[in-house]
C-alpha cells in the first residue's frame, strides 16, 4: 500500500476553497493525471454520489469509476474509487481566520502482480503529487476573487 499527503494553505476562506474543489470541471486544473471528471449522479456532491473520470495512468488513458464516500460540507470529503486500483483520497478542510488549511492524505492499494510495481509505481507518483499541492494554493487563489 503506498500513502500520500500533503498539508497546505489557501489564503481564500474556507467555504470558498470547499466549494472550487467539490466542483468536478476543477479537477484537471490541479490533478494532470485527470483527463476528464463526470458526475454521474444528480445533484451537488454529497455522500454516495457517483463519479466516472478518464485518467492518464501510465501514460494510457483509463476509465474509473469513484464514489464520494464521507462529505461534511467545509470540513471533509472522501473519495474511493470502485474500479481500477484501490484509491481513497481524503480531504480535510479548516478555517484559519480567513484562509483554509488543507490537509489531504491519498492511499493507493495495487491488486494481484502490480502489489510489486509499489516502489516504482510510488516513485513516479510522489514527485507529481507534490507539484501538484505546491501550485493547487495559486491556481484556487487566482479563480477565487480575494475580498
Amino acid at each position: 500500500m503506498l500513502k500520500f499527503s500533503a498539508d497546505i494553505l489557501v489564503r481564500r476562506p474556507v467555504g470558498k476553497v470547499f466549494a472550487w474543489l467539490t466542483n468536478a470541471q476543477n479537477q484537471a486544473k490541479f490533478d494532470k493525471s485527470s483527463l476528464e471528471m463526470q458526475l454521474l449522479t444528480p445533484g451537488p456532491w454529497q455522500t454516495g454520489s457517483q463519479f466516472r473520470e478518464v485518467r492518464n495512468l501510465g501514460g494510457r488513458s483509463t476509465e474509473v469509476f469513484s464514489e464520494i464516500t464521507e462529505l461534511e460540507t467545509n470540513r471533509r470529503f472522501a473519495i474511493r474509487s470502485k474500479t481500477g486500483p484501490g484509491w481513497l483520497g481524503i480531504w480535510d478542510f479548516t478555517p484559519e481566520g480567513n484562509h483554509t488549511r488543507l490537509h489531504w492524505t491519498g492511499q493507493l492499494t495495487m491488486k494481484g502482480f502490480t502489489r510489486f510495481l509499489e516502489p516504482l509505481i510510488g516513485s513516479q507518483m510522489r514527485p507529481q503529487i507534490e507539484r501538484q499541492f505546491a501550485a493547487l494554493p495559486r491556481i484556487i487563489e487566482s479563480e477565487i476573487a480575494e475580498k
